[in-house]
């Protein structure tokens, strides 16, 4: 499973990794640190949330979420990388 998380997710080379540390920034800098905030504006269950913080390998991040994180980042200034 490790090599599954240094392959790239985006087009920029995030990785699984890259990808999940995104998510806790956005998470942390723009949702109180709530995984529920989070999940209800991605759009995604909170589980999956909940298992992206928690590093599960049976909720792999990819391209669309990052992109959506990185969306609404741009959209609240809070800087990710």
């Amino acid at each position: 499973m490790e090599e599954k998380n240094e392959q790239a997710v985006d087009d920029r080379g995030t990785t699984e990794a890259g990808g999940r540390e995104i998510l806790k920034r956005l998470r942390d800098g723009g949702f109180e640190a709530d995984d529920e905030k989070l999940a209800i504006a991605l759009g995604r269950p909170v589980e999956e949330v909940q298992g992206w913080m928690a590093g599960d390998a049976n909720e792999p991040v990819d391209d669309d979420i990052v992109m959506k994180a990185r969306g609404i980042a741009k959209e609240r200034g809070i800087e990710l990388e």
